[in-house]
């Protein structure tokens, strides 16, 4: 059996007395795995520390001296693109604002006995870059079919006679309805938000009322008779990022 690497996680919080709490969840959690945890008190220090050796997972207070979790987040991504960031905070307030940053999930303090667990395991099994998730969308007829992975959907675009598939790498066109291809896709990971728009959680930076927003600027409408059911979606999307059974801050 192959040696599981050791886990480099970085963990910053201003709050001195709650790192010991913290560190004691994380070593419970990854007892059978090799891992290593380093505490910093201020964004500064777990920059430097990662300049020199890149983090796995980073476990971020969002109110610090300085410089605040999130942005903290937005420039360790920039020195270790492959970071797992979990934010960790008091407030609840700061629940839209992380989709500024892309993270694995968004624990309260006050619930992180129960919460942070899962996020960290969520964290340490997600795939190695280059390890595909398997589940493919199959577009066309036999003969000129092409599969698309899953994991590279931005958002799904119905106009006239065609459903147009944003991805990663360009946007294809399909001659079928949304509600076709969405049924042929994870019904978790996938929302649709309005009669001609349908998009892929994972991607969404920011969840307003009437709009969530993507990368690059891409706007994906929620439209009035939508917003009940993209509330839902979200919460059974979010729910599997925390045990089962724990409520959503959405």
């Amino acid at each position: 059996m192959a040696l599981q690497p050791c886990v480099r996680i970085a963990l910053c919080d201003d709050t001195a007395a709650l790192l010991p709490r913290v560190e004691a969840l994380i070593h419970a959690e990854l007892a059978r795995r090799p891992h290593e945890v380093q505490a910093f008190e201020t964004p500064a220090a777990l920059l430097e520390a990662a300049g020199a050796a890149p983090f796995d997972v980073a476990v971020l207070d969002i109110q610090l001296p300085g410089q605040d979790g999130i942005e903290l987040g937005r420039r360790l991504l920039a020195l270790c693109p492959d970071c797992r960031i979990i934010f960790l905070t008091a407030y609840i307030a700061y629940c839209q604002d992380v989709y500024d940053v892309e993270h694995i999930a968004f624990v309260l303090k006050e619930g992180m006995d129960a919460r942070l667990p899962a996020a960290l395991r969520r964290a340490c099994d997600r795939p190695a870059p280059g390890v595909a998730d398997s589940r493919r969308l199959t577009l066309g007829e036999p003969g000129r079919a092409v599969q698309i992975p899953q994991r590279d959907i931005l958002y799904l675009e119905h106009q006239g006679r065609v459903t147009r598939v944003h991805t990663l790498g360009g946007e294809l066109a399909a001659e079928e309805k949304l509600e076709a291809l969405l049924a042929r896709l994870d019904p978790v990971d996938f929302c649709q938000t309005h009669k001609s728009f349908a998009v892929h959680w994972p991607f969404v930076q920011r969840y307003d009322k009437t709009v969530l927003q993507l990368a690059g600027a891409v706007r994906v409408p929620i439209s009035r008779s939508y917003q009940a059911a993209v509330r839902r979606s979200f919460l059974a999307y979010a729910a599997t990022l925390a045990p089962t059974g724990q409520e959503q801050p959405l």
